[in-house]
């Protein structure tokens, strides 16, 4: 993979929970892609992910150590106000657990340079797709998206997903997004984005279930993500 070229500032948000494993295979591969500045926003893993990191000695990744506060939600707000208060032009958020390929980041850029705040890694538009989902996993994330799109009338086809390039003006309508501890991060920051009447576009992608370590999503996760958009559709 050729590495890209770019005359703006992107930083990559990542956040990490035990993700060991994943995350030092993932930050050679977008080294291999992208030049940019990497923030990973770590809740404190006990398997040693920060110590991993560390041991890479990469002049361009910052790692933040959560102590107190947990959630994806806050974890993404808190990287992305670092990366916007070191200036960054772009700001891309993504998983750590590989499902996010980073060979997708050139073309979601290009959208970015074409002039749209919000560019989302789709796997629900043409040539997105999604490999090794259980049927349950693949009903849930279909149901959710469903539920976005009619009550909240987005227009997009894949509002749950975390692979993700926000200008720095729809990053700031995302920190809006302050009770959004959890997945509904994502919902939420589409929601203010569109709001906000910024332009957002999809680019297709495939999204790779995790190989190493287990989902953080739980039933208990699920049902406040279905209360946060029902609290959406009343603001």
């Amino acid at each position: 993979m050729e590495n890209m070229q770019i005359n703006k500032k992107v930083t990559i948000v990542i956040p990490t929970f035990n993700e060991r494993d994943n995350i030092v295979r993932l930050l050679p591969l977008l080294s291999k892609v992208i030049r940019a500045s990497i923030i990973i926003v770590d809740d404190d893993s006990q398997d040693g992910t920060a110590e991993a990191v560390k041991s890479l000695n990469s002049p361009n990744i910052q790692i933040i150590i959560r102590k107190n506060e947990k959630g994806l939600g806050s974890a993404i707000r808190t990287g992305i106000l670092k990366a916007i208060e070191s200036s960054a032009d772009y700001i891309v958020t993504m998983d750590a657990d590989l499902s996010h390929d980073p060979v997708y980041l050139p073309s979601m850029y290009e959208k970015a340079r074409e002039g749209y705040d919000l560019i989302i890694g789709s796997r629900y538009v043409k040539g997105g797709g999604i490999e090794n989902w259980p049927l349950k996993r693949r009903v849930i994330s279909w149901g959710a998206n469903f539920l976005v799109r009619l009550l909240l009338r987005s227009p997009l086809h894949d509002n749950t997903s975390n692979y993700r390039v926000y200008s720095t003006r729809a990053a700031k309508e995302a920190l809006k997004c302050e009770s959004a501890d959890g997945y509904e991060f994502q919902i939420c920051a589409v929601y203010r984005v569109l709001r906000a009447n910024f332009p957002v576009a999809e680019v297709p992608i495939v999204f790779k279930d995790r190989e190493i370590g287990k989902s953080k999503l739980t039933s208990r996760q699920i049902y406040k993500w279905f209360k946060y958009v029902i609290h959406l559709t009343k603001s």
